[in-house]
C-alpha cells in the first residue's frame, strides 16, 4: 500500500500507452474493485469453489 500518489515517471509510462480516457477508467476500475473488496471482506463474504 502506498503512502503517496502514483509516482510521475509510473504515471507516465501509462500515458505512454493509454489515452487520458482510458488512464481514468483504468483508476476508476481500481477504485471500484478496492470497494467491493472492502464490503466483501467487512460482510465475511465467501467465494464458491468452482
Amino acid at each position: 500500500m502506498s503512502d503517496d500518489h502514483v509516482s510521475d515517471a509510473d504515471y507516465a509510462a501509462a500515458a505512454a500507452v493509454l489515452s487520458a480516457d482510458q488512464v481514468s477508467a483504468v483508476a476508476w476500475l481500481a477504485t471500484v474493485m478496492n470497494a467491493f473488496n472492502r464490503v466483501a471482506i467487512t460482510s465475511r463474504y465467501t467465494v464458491a469453489d468452482s
